[in-house]
């Protein structure tokens, strides 16, 4: 646990110090597949061919992780075949600096469907699920880690350094119907029961070069962690200062006087946890709206909009920083090991560098036990389809999905293929577009009567170390699988789809 507390100081550390929710659904590679069960979580305007209940746990399960970085853009290959960090000083600035994006972007998504099922009646087709969601994204302008390798300008500006973190639990209810033989319309309302948020966002961060000190003077910092069981005590209650806590004499030495307001800063190192005391921090509401169109037998268009909702936190720590503080600096991580840097592992080389992070985060604890609301990131889905006239089997799709989150907003264009060669089966390919690069997505989907299993990835294409087939470039990976019992006959749509005549 200790270890786990000293990450999450690490990251509040790393995204404080200049400006520090990919929300999860389906894989969106099955958004064109007719015989996939959970389409409905992609537009609640789709109908099942067929009810059907989740095996517990079991019958959706997704995680996925995106980033315009990859792991050979900060470790590398030492003379002797270890790894070492971007700062030790055997990497150039060159080097390491040309190979980064403007902006490195991450987004983390985990989600696990408890139980779920859906059912023909009532003129539509009725969903309910109990779902559990984590979704994590933060993004740090390039200029944090030019000042961090390569400090040799008088000033730096860091903007839009963000980290939003949520994890809630889901209970969702949702009805699709047809309204005639070219629109079907669709919805959920969504109970969310909060269990743990963090949210970091600095709006610009600036670093001034002095004498010997960094002086960082940073504008609308804001720091809220909502998690039952966690405390972060203040310096004042654990004694633990460091060295720019104090302040300096006229020639620039430290004395033994603490600056004003010190003991009210947060103290990240000392971050505790009561795993006993785990349960629901925040309760709110959510809904998805979807609609489909079909112009004739060969087009359909669709278009849904999800997660317009919020959750009420509470339990909650707040922070800001509204001071102007010094800052050593970062320093270099030498290669060789000498007497005074015997344990010069990458283990170690990350604990220093993930010390200094800590050490730029000048929290001040404002608030304790508080409440706020804060909104779901909303994503927008726009897709159009074609079936081939000559082979109703084979259809191509064009789907359009943007994530609307502030400065970590992104948007995505996915081009697809999917064939049905039998009844039971279908599968689709897919290549898309976003700001994280490009992908190559596929899912199969085993649909016959009784059961319902299907197994999907969205793999990025990027560069690859063949011995292990991981990623050098860009990393990301998004998985989806399941398995379902299914029941009852295929659906069969009320109305029969009229052409559209064109004078």
């Amino acid at each position: 646990m200790k270890q786990y507390m000293k990450l999450m100081s690490v990251a509040v550390g790393l995204f404080t110090a200049a400006a520090t929710s990919i929300n999860a659904q389906t894989l969106r590679s099955a958004y064109f597949l007719e015989g996939m069960t959970y389409r409905h979580e992609l537009n609640p305007a789709f109908m099942g061919e067929r009810g059907y209940v989740s095996i517990p746990a079991l019958g959706n399960l997704q995680f996925g992780f995106n980033s315009t970085a990859g792991l050979s853009h900060f470790l590398f290959p030492t003379n002797d075949g270890k790894l070492t960090t971007f700062m030790s000083e055997s990497v150039s600035r060159k080097e390491f600096l040309d190979g980064l994006p403007s902006r490195l972007k991450l987004d983390l998504d985990l989600q696990e469907t408890i139980l779920s099922f859906g059912f023909h009646a009532w003129g539509g087709f009725n969903t309910f699920g109990i779902t559990l969601k984590s979704n994590t994204t933060f993004g740090i302008p390039v200029e944090m880690f030019r000042f961090m390798k390569d400090p040799s300008e008088t000033e730096y500006h860091l903007k839009n350094f963000g980290l939003t973190s949520t994890n809630y639990a889901e209970i969702a209810l949702g009805h699709a119907r047809e309204i005639n033989s070219q629109w079907t319309v669709g919805g959920k309302v969504k109970v969310l029961v909060g269990l743990a948020k963090a949210s970091l966002h600095v709006d610009d961060m600036t670093m001034t070069m002095k004498d010997n000190y960094w002086k960082i003077d940073p504008n609308g910092a804001e720091l809220n962690v909502a998690v039952s069981g966690m405390t972060i005590p203040t310096k004042g209650e654990t004694k633990n200062y460091d060295d720019t806590d104090y302040e300096l004499d006229d020639n620039g030495d430290r004395t033994e006087v603490l600056k004003e307001g010190t003991d009210n800063q947060l103290s990240l190192n000392d971050i505790d946890f009561d795993s006993g005391e785990i349960g629901p921090t925040g309760m709110g509401v959510a809904f998805d709206l979807g609609a489909t169109y079909k112009l004739n037998e060969d087009w359909m268009f669709s278009a849904s909009i999800l997660d317009l909702g919020f959750i009420a936190w509470k339990n909650t720590i707040r922070g800001n920083i509204t001071k102007s503080f010094e800052f050593n600096g970062f320093q270099e991580i030498p290669l060789d090991e000498t007497d005074d840097n015997k344990h010069n592992s990458l283990e170690n080389q990350a604990d220093r560098l993930l010390d200094d992070l800590v050490d730029l985060s000048k929290f001040d604890k404002v608030g304790d036990d508080e409440k706020y609301t804060k909104a779901l990131a909303a994503t927008l889905l726009l897709g159009a389809q074609y079936t081939l006239p000559v082979y109703d089997r084979l259809k191509f799709g064009f789907l359009s999905t943007t994530r609307i989150q502030g400065p970590n907003s992104w948007t995505e264009g996915r081009l697809s293929a999917n064939i049905a060669p039998l009844s039971a089966f279908e599968m689709g390919v897919n290549y898309a577009l976003s700001n994280f690069g490009s992908t190559f997505g596929f899912m199969l989907n085993s649909h016959g009567a009784g059961f319902n299993v299907f197994v999907g990835a969205d793999i990025p294409l990027t560069k690859y170390e063949p011995k292990y087939f991981v990623p050098t470039g860009r990393f990301g990976l998004q998985f989806n699988m399941g398995f379902n019992i299914t029941f009852g006959s295929k659906y069969k749509p009320k109305y029969k789809c009229v052409e559209v005549q064109t004078l």
